[in-house]
């Protein structure tokens, strides 16, 4: 039996949250409200991450853009109470003082309204230029100075509006360029409050057992620089496993973005270990937050957000080297753990859904990092305790069979819930709901069998629920059903069931869907329906 040690170091570092880049909320106005209701939204409020980021913060943003967002922004993160990392994206060039400084007081203004008067209090961060872009990607790389000015009148602009929100530095990608970090602990630290890099890894594949170590090395490298730097925190603010060069542009007017396991349902499936163990080293060494690349696909085809830009600025950037450039007609950006397939009406999760699922949902935000001893070199392990107390604990096996295990700790409060992940058998549901667990043991020594190459979840994190919450049907009539929503504080979504029995028992085989709203359109209702609430822990 492996024996695997659990203990609350006397002095924990703080865990702030996983979660997903989110591009639906730039685009939340062409989603339509049964795909928002039934994938995007439902799947978003049961899981709940503890740390968020998306493309906004715009120079330019309209008014009705920012009510759009802000729109959003209830329905999702004020929800799921998820701190938000902004950032522009590619950024603009402006190479005058005051260009710059009129950039900023712009930024500073529609971030006030929106905090202000739209009451989106959930702005944690902003970075002026994702991964360094300044109208072409990366250029601020080789201008530094330039974009310590930006961040410098930002923070002056965002003292002005009295906006209590925290700039980052640098957000640049690829380990190369995390060299930009060291820059800015020494040039910038005054007026950064938290340092951020990015990375897709490219070298390591996901079957190279020495890729665990390898990251948690560079982690802890730079949460060292960072803590060291008047004790400022490392965010990891895009992570994922890259393309490759041909991958990414497989011809002259076609342009495909994506993880390049994606285009093999088994291979899809065995890089959720991979992105695991991301996250477990991230955390193990030091990281405040992470997130992963990205929540939903861009529909198709849509934009890769990569612009080759004008011949006069990439002249003067010398551009000449820049990893990837294109004019395609044809773009498609296909990352989500969501699928947006309009063609085929596909919204359902990829295979890894259902492993980061869960690291997000019990990785929560402002948890203490416990310390973990075992002898097992395949076991990459990370544990976690709440505010409450409850703790839950990761296990990303890589031994090729399964594995005894015994945890041995005096945290767990209550029996344990184990939840499973086997990429050679995803537990997937085409309406997104999280997996049931897959038993409970006991809170003294818990013991279990990890499946070979697996991904186990145990966890005290949950509620129970002492009966089924049944919603009132108001409507049931020419294929839409309308009901009552239920008054439970602990209500995270609905699922609806149909039969042509009068007193059938709601499960699986007869569910047709899955939703945040109080109504349902659709052709295959039969003569019964029930609509049943599910809490946040999962319970029915």
């Amino acid at each position: 039996m492996n024996k695997i040690k659990i203990t609350k170091p006397l002095y924990p570092h703080i865990f702030g949250g996983a979660g997903f880049h989110n591009n639906d909320a730039t685009m939340y106005h062409i989603i339509d409200e049964e795909h928002f209701n039934q994938y995007i939204c439902k799947c978003y409020r049961e899981i709940s991450p503890g740390f968020m980021r998306t493309f906004a913060g715009f120079d330019d943003w309209t008014k009705e853009a920012m009510d759009e967002f802000a729109d959003y922004y209830e329905k999702m993160q004020k929800w799921t109470d998820t701190p938000m990392y902004l950032t522009p994206g590619a950024g603009k060039k402006h190479f005058s003082d005051e260009e710059i400084a009129k950039y900023c007081e712009n930024v500073a203004e529609r971030l006030a309204y929106l905090y202000y008067e739209k009451d989106v209090k959930h702005i944690r961060y902003y970075c002026f230029s994702n991964e360094m872009s300044c109208s072409m990607w990366g250029v601020l790389l080789k201008d530094l100075p330039l974009f310590k000015k930006y961040h410098e009148n930002l923070y002056a602009a965002f003292q002005k509006y009295n906006l209590p929100i925290g700039l980052l530095a640098t957000d640049a990608s690829g380990y190369e360029a995390w060299k930009t970090v060291d820059w800015a602990i020494e040039n910038m630290a005054d007026v950064s409050e938290d340092f951020c890099v990015h990375i897709y890894e490219r070298d390591y594949d996901i079957y190279n057992l020495d890729f665990y170590n390898f990251f948690y090395g560079k982690c802890s490298e730079y949460v060292e620089k960072s803590i060291r730097a008047f004790g400022k925190r490392l965010i990891l603010g895009e992570i994922g496993i890259q393309k490759t060069q041909n991958q990414l542009s497989f011809n002259k007017n076609v342009v495909l973005d994506m993880n390049r396991y994606f285009d093999d349902k088994s291979e899809e499936a065995y890089c959720a270990l991979m992105l695991a163990e991301m996250a477990f080293a991230a955390i193990n060494a030091g990281v405040f937050a992470l997130v992963w690349w990205t929540f939903v696909d861009h529909p198709s085809p849509y934009s890769c957000a990569y612009s080759s830009g004008d011949d006069e600025y990439a002249k003067k950037w010398g551009e000449a080297e820049r990893f990837f450039s294109t004019t395609a007609d044809t773009k498609y950006n296909k990352w989500g753990v969501l699928k947006w397939d309009d063609d085929n009406a596909d919204y359902t999760p990829r295979s890894h859904y259902w492993a980061l699922s869960l690291l997000a949902k019990f990785f929560r935000k402002n948890s203490q990092v416990l310390k973990i001893e075992n002898d097992d070199k395949n076991l990459r392990i990370c544990a976690v305790r709440n505010r409450d107390k409850s703790v839950t604990v990761g296990i990303v096996n890589r031994n090729k069979n399964d594995t005894k295990i015994t945890l041995c700790s005096d945290l767990f409060e209550k029996e344990v819930r184990v939840y499973e992940y086997d990429p050679k058998n995803v537990p997937y549901n085409k309406f997104g709901d999280i997996q049931d667990f897959e038993t409970t043991v006991p809170a003294d020594k818990p013991s279990y069998s990890l499946k070979g190459e697996s991904i186990t979840y145990f966890t005290t994190d949950y509620i129970t629920k002492e009966k089924t919450v049944e919603a009132q049907i108001t409507e049931f009539e020419d294929g839409v059903i309308s009901w009552d929503g239920v008054d439970d504080k602990n209500h995270c979504y609905y699922r609806v069931f149909t039969s042509d029995e009068k007193d059938f028992e709601p499960k699986k085989e007869n569910q047709i869907a899955s939703t945040v709203a109080t109504s349902l359109k659709c052709e295959n209702l039969k003569k019964y329906c029930r609509v049943l609430s599910v809490d946040k822990s999962g319970n029915m």
